[in-house]
This record gives C-alpha cells, sequence and structure tokens, in this order.
C-alpha cells in the first residue's frame, strides 16, 4: 500500500487518477488537494510515497509544489501530470520522478510505477499466511484464522487458488455450488461473499480481498505469505514443498494436481 497525494484544481481529473490507480496499483491511501496551499499542508504534516502533481493550476502552479515537497519531504516521489508537454525539461531539473501527458493510460502510469526515482516499500506491512499444501488453513501471527461461515473460507481458498487472478460471480458459483440451483447459489454467495468480507475486516486484512462493481473478484497477493505462491516461484523451504496434495478438502482443487506435479 502506497500513500499518495493527488494535486489536481479540477475534481473529476482527480477522480479519473485515483480510479485509474486503483486499477494498476490497487490498496493506496489518498489525498487530494486542490491548491498550492493545501498540498503544502498535506506535505508537511505527513509522509507520501507520491505526489501527482498537476501543473497548470490557479496561483503558483504544480512546478512550485514540486519545488517545495523536494525541501519538506524530499523522498516523496514527485510525478507531474500536465496536458502540456512543453514543462517537461523543467519539471526534469527538479529530478521529478515521471512526467506523464494527460489523458494518462494504464501502460504510461505501470511505466512511472516501475521506475520510481526513490523506491516505495512496506516492511512492516501485516501479511496473511495461507498453508495449500494438504489441508487449506489461514493464520494470523501464528493464530488460526476464524471464519463465520466454511463457505467464507472456501471462497477465499479458491481466490487464493488463482493467484492474484479475477474470477466473475458466476464462475465461482459454478465450483463452489456446483450442483445447486442458479439463483439459490447466487444467494449463498453473497452470503459467504459479505461474511468473508466481515471476517477480513475484523482481523485488519480487508484489503486481502479485491472486488469491483462488475462481481469480479479477487486477492491482493502482496498481503499474503503463501506456500503455494512460494513453491511456485522457487522460494519454498524444504518443510513446504508440494507433497502430493493441494487443499484437499475442495473437490475444485484437484484441477491443479497436474500442473503441480508437473512443475
Amino acid at each position: 500500500m502506497m500513500k499518495i497525494l493527488i494535486v489536481d484544481d479540477v475534481a473529476y481529473l482527480r477522480e479519473e487518477l485515483r480510479e485509474l490507480l486503483d486499477r494498476v496499483c490497487p490498496g493506496n491511501e489518498y489525498c487530494e488537494a486542490d491548491n498550492f496551499d493545501s498540498a503544502v499542508k498535506y506535505l508537511k504534516d505527513s509522509h507520501f510515497d507520491i505526489a501527482f502533481l498537476d501543473i497548470q493550476i490557479p496561483g503558483k502552479n504544480g512546478l512550485k509544489i514540486a519545488e517545495k515537497a523536494k525541501q519538506i519531504s524530499p523522498k516523496t516521489n514527485i510525478v507531474m501530470v500536465t496536458a502540456f508537454s512543453e514543462y517537461a525539461m523543467e519539471a526534469f531539473k527538479l529530478f521529478v520522478s515521471g512526467y506523464l501527458l494527460k489523458p494518462v493510460t494504464d501502460k504510461d502510469l505501470i511505466d512511472v510505477l516501475d521506475n520510481l526515482r526513490n523506491p516505495v516499500s512496506n516492511p512492516d506491512i501485516q501479511k496473511l499466511k495461507a498453508t495449500c499444501f494438504g489441508n487449506f488453513e489461514v493464520f494470523s501471527e501464528g493464530i488460526p484464522f476464524k471464519f463465520k461461515r466454511t463457505k467464507s473460507k472456501e471462497l477465499l481458498a479458491y481466490l487464493i487458488a488463482l493467484k492474484g487472478a479475477s474470477a466473475n460471480r458466476n464462475e465461482i458459483c459454478a465450483n463452489l455450488y456446483e450442483n445447486m440451483q442458479t439463483e439459490r447459489a447466487n444467494t449463498n454467495f453473497r452470503q459467504a461473499f459479505a461474511s468473508l468480507k466481515k471476517d477480513l475486516s475484523k482481523q485488519g486484512f480487508e484489503k486481502v480481498l479485491v472486488h469491483n462493481s462488475n462481481n469480479v473478484y479477487s486477492v491482493d497477493t502482496d498481503m499474503l505469505e503463501c506456500d503455494y505462491y512460494d513453491f511456485i516461484t522457487g522460494k519454498a523451504s524444504e518443510e513446504n514443498r508440494y507433497r502430493g496434495e493441494f487443499m484437499k478438502q475442495y473437490s475444485w482443487a484437484e484441477q491443479y494436481i497436474f500442473s503441480l506435479e508437473n512443475f
């Protein structure tokens, strides 16, 4: 998770940039400002990983904010966002981390985030631990995680198995409620999802679960510590290696056995 400041005097442009950031890099904390004074106040009051600054705002422009930000918070990455290319040289003299031309595309934003001047790290981030080899189990700081509904636990298992890829409601229901009528399956799914969201929120892991308005669901793998993920990335310890069983309490998990045995 990053803490991000967005400065633009146009409200819908701030919203568009926030939505774009949530799409390519979800789970951030945002503050917004529409003028020089409020932007500088935010920078004085708190550390930001990135400040996205529009150049043409009333009064002192975004370049002046960038100069001030360099003095107040030198480790904050400054990214200029503008419809005009002629300010690029002046911006790069301030050693900004990026220069984005409006309209900003997903690719342009990803390129900037991948090449920030000051790397962003979250060493103290709390992770939810999931074990997938054998039975699926979840732990928080070594303590078994409590789920109010068994299907909520299975829903989380299904999403973790996807390794961050998204699944829609119909796909999930087809696997978790295989022999159930569609209407009843949808009702049970909504109950399981709401319960899972509440369970995670109680323990401070609400951002593990990613859901958008199109009924598409996934998990944020950066917030998970998982033997399955370690295995497929070559990081598994001897005790966490695959030994022929994967989430064995769930029948749909059998589809993963072949790829694991041939990994």
